[in-house]
């Protein structure tokens, strides 16, 4: 656990000391009912006013608060300021700063969380941010768990869903290497544009310190602001090979993959080239697109840290997704693919596409709820993703949500069966045609959805959990 100096604290928000705790504070806490002794308790206002609950967390055990006023009442140590969020964002961004190890933000409409996954598989030591705590309180939260003494790298997401968000969480996070995964239609009621989103993920890049290295993939390229600013800052392009024979430039890996069956099923070869060194050749389970590029982000990663492609080879395959980012689960002849953490236009397609080349034969179900946040192109970028997705008249289609006649119109126009579509305004209502269903089952949709709450109470995790971007 990091030391906090209480004179720092005073220093670093502006604030004031109703009386200064006589020794350093060991973190902070959110939550009054988990609180820890050398603990402050961080008032926040929100739907709640953290306020309230100071009392109740000195009583579990916190030595000190912070607050926008003196709560008499309370005895303890309390450093008032003006702004308590603010505050705790001043001091994540100064103890990130005191920090001279590495630091790698992750940004990007999709991916970024299994990014971050892959890099805590081949940075053991890493301090990474939990779950998806990717946002103005999350971020800091991660930032002030750094240990000097534990920690020689922090690996911290960043997520956004309006504009100007991503230069404050760029401000505390400084990276030293910014990898943004892709720039999709994602968020858009907040953000507004696809052309937005770029200027507003290339931030984590930008506006970090002036040698910070930029990771990303080729087609972003396609973005004014990414396409300018490799002139200027130094950059790793990540592009798939398209064709043999494809020099690989000074700034660049450039990967391919090859799939092969094997006894245990299907299985994939990574080859990635970089200039001047020799090929990583790699064996990894059968992954989606997007998982595999986002292996190739983390390797690169890797390699600008020093990590060796004996160890990357040797940790790179223990990879597995999290529970809702592409478990598989089996029970009663039915497998059941569970990746609903969230969804947009790619991340949906990416995750269907894989569910496809991975069950070529067999009898599917499709359970998708709708994309949100998308603003006022939601219609219309339901009915695109629907013409996309390679259904065949043979396969049952769920669709949930308030856009689902669009994703459903779609579908019929890329073989769909109009028999074999279903549409619900609710989750629950697909439940009885699940477990009724014998064959492959993907679960795929936002957040909102809750679409894991349809797995049947008897489906039990896979031995060797199947891998989908998310």
């Amino acid at each position: 656990m990091e030391n906090f100096n209480p004179t720092d604290l005073c220093t670093w928000t502006g604030g004031n000391w109703t009386k200064i705790p006589e020794f350093n504070l060991e973190g902070f806490c959110f939550d009054s009912r988990k609180a820890r002794t050398n603990e402050i308790f961080v008032a926040l206002r929100a739907e709640r006013n953290g306020h309230e609950f100071l009392r109740q967390a000195v009583s579990s055990g916190v030595t000190a608060g912070l607050v926008d006023n003196h709560i008499q009442e309370v005895d303890c140590p309390q450093l008032v300021v003006n702004d308590t969020l603010v505050a705790f964002q001043q001091i994540a961004k100064n103890h990130r700063a005191n920090f001279f190890g590495n630091v790698v933000g992750v940004t990007g409409s999709c991916g970024k969380t299994t990014t971050k996954e892959i890099l805590r598989v081949l940075f053991p030591d890493a301090l990474c941010t939990e779950g998806n705590l990717n946002n103005h309180i999350g971020v800091p939260c991660t930032l002030s768990k750094i240990s000097p003494t534990a920690h020689s790298l922090a690996v911290v997401e960043a997520g956004i869903n309006k504009t100007g968000e991503m230069d404050r969480l760029t401000e505390m996070i400084n990276p030293d290497i910014a990898v943004i995964t892709t720039v999709e239609n994602s968020h858009l009621e907040g953000l507004g544009t696809l052309e937005t989103v770029a200027n507003e993920k290339i931030k984590l890049w930008l506006q970090a310190k002036h040698d910070s290295i930029g990771v990303f993939p080729e087609e972003l390229l396609r973005f004014n602001a990414f396409s300018e600013a490799v002139k200027n800052k130094p950059s790793i392009i990540v592009r798939k090979k398209k064709y043999s024979g494809a020099d690989c430039q000074e700034n660049e890996a450039i990967y391919q993959i090859s799939t092969e069956t094997t006894e245990c099923g299907h299985s994939q070869k990574l080859l990635i080239d970089r200039c001047g060194c020799p090929p990583l050749v790699i064996s990894i389970p059968f992954s989606s697109a997007g998982t595999i590029q986002n292996m190739v982000f983390a390797c690169v990663v890797a390699w600008k840290l020093g990590v060796t492609d004996e160890e990357i080879c040797e940790r790179l395959p223990q990879y597995r997704p999290s529970g809702l980012r592409g478990s598989c689960l089996v029970g009663r002849g039915s497998s059941y693919i569970l990746d609903c953490y969230n969804a947009n236009p790619a991340s949906m397609l990416d995750s269907i596409h894989f569910f496809y080349e991975r069950f070529e034969n067999q009898s599917k179900l499709l359970v998708l709820g709708c994309m949100n946040e998308l603003g006022e192109k939601a219609d219309q970028l339901h009915y695109d993703t629907g013409k996309l997705i390679p259904v065949s008249s043979d396969d049952r289609i769920i669709i949930i949500g308030e856009n689902s006649l669009q994703f459903a119109n779609g579908l019929l126009q890329n073989g769909a069966s109009e028999e074999k579509i279903t549409i619900l305004t609710d989750t629950e209502s697909a439940r009885s045609i699940i477990e009724d269903f014998r064959g492959v089952v993907l679960l795929k949709g936002s957040r909102s959805y809750q679409l894991e709450s349809l797995i049947p109470s008897w489906a039990v995790p896979e031995f060797e959990p199947l891998k989908i971007a998310c």
